[in-house]
């Protein structure tokens, strides 16, 4: 008579399993839409998409003229420091020269890119490609991204790998993340997103972050590697994980609450992406956005976005 009990036991388990996976699937395959450039440009339709985003929809636009200019951009840059050479030559450096030179050298490119004012009105380009205006929003500045192939095997780099959600950093609940890689990424090296998750709450130690004592400490654009906090998941379903691949240019858009997590590049060259984030500050101020399941970090980083 046991082993019946147990059997039934098992049995329900694996329907309530089997139930979960095809709920997990589901949401998977309505989580990204592809959507061309310029097609939600009136206000009405810019309503629409940030809705979407704030409801847990990621939104992968494509043919970005204003995208690939930035992209283009930030190529410029790397070359200023590195000399002249194409993209692919710079996502093999990590194999020419010493790690922490690498590191200290892109850390003075990414620099350069967040204190340009002429390359942050390329970021504003991009936005009014898709409808968001200047007056509307605050803007985060540009930042540019380089993951090393096997850098995950780097203990110093494991904050980097783990599952967060951006708004565990103080940000805001109505920010949009925009993501641009800078050359074409298969799924495992661009990030994975969590949709199954986007409104659930999931453990994590966002209650040690503060965003006044990071940016006087730390702070983004830091290269000392001195130690700081990083909120990241913990005991949640990574078999609910969306991995994704795009081609160079391609704007990710998605609510800065979805939980993430970057790819263990495995490529054998370096990722490059550039990425900014931008708050529509009507919404914000009447309280839209994102659900808060699971926020307990404290200070906000909105007064530092221009057009705050």
């Amino acid at each position: 008579m046991r082993k019946k009990i147990r059997t039934a036991t098992e049995k329900a388990a694996s329907r309530r399993k089997a139930r979960r996976g095809r709920a997990i699937l589901a949401r998977k395959a309505r989580a990204i839409e592809t959507i061309a450039s310029g097609s939600a440009c009136d206000a009405a339709a810019n309503l629409a998409l940030r809705q979407g985003i704030y409801a847990g929809k990621i939104y992968r636009i494509t043919s970005s003229v204003a995208a690939k200019q930035l992209v283009a951009a930030v190529v410029a840059l790397l070359a200023e420091e590195f000399g002249p050479a194409p993209l692919e030559a710079f996502r093999r450096l990590q194999f020419t020269l010493p790690g922490q030179e690498l590191f200290e050298r892109m850390g003075k490119v990414r620099k350069t890119l967040f204190a340009r004012p002429e390359l942050q009105a390329l970021v504003f380009a991009v936005l009014a490609e898709q409808g968001f205006t200047a007056e509307a929003n605050a803007v985060d500045p540009a930042r540019m991204r380089a993951v090393t192939s096997g850098g995950h095997l780097n203990p110093l780099a494991a904050p980097a790998y783990t599952a967060h959600r951006d708004t565990w950093y103080s940000n805001p609940q109505a920010q949009i993340n925009w993501w641009i890689p800078m050359h074409d990424v298969g799924v495992g090296e661009t990030f994975s997103f969590f949709p199954a998750l986007f409104d659930v709450r999931v453990a994590n130690d966002s209650a040690d972050f503060d965003y006044d004592r990071w940016a006087a400490e730390v702070g983004f654009q830091n290269t000392s590697g001195l130690k700081a906090v990083y909120p990241s998941a913990s005991g949640f379903d990574e078999d609910s994980a969306l991995p994704f691949a795009c081609q160079a240019g391609d704007i990710m858009l998605f609510a800065a609450s979805h939980l993430h997590q970057t790819a263990k590049n495995a490529s054998g060259a370096t990722r490059f992406s550039t990425d900014f984030r931008t708050v529509n500050l009507d919404d914000h101020n009447k309280g839209l956005g994102a659900p808060n399941v699971d926020n307990l970090c404290t200070g906000s980083c909105l007064a530092d976005y221009l057009g705050s």
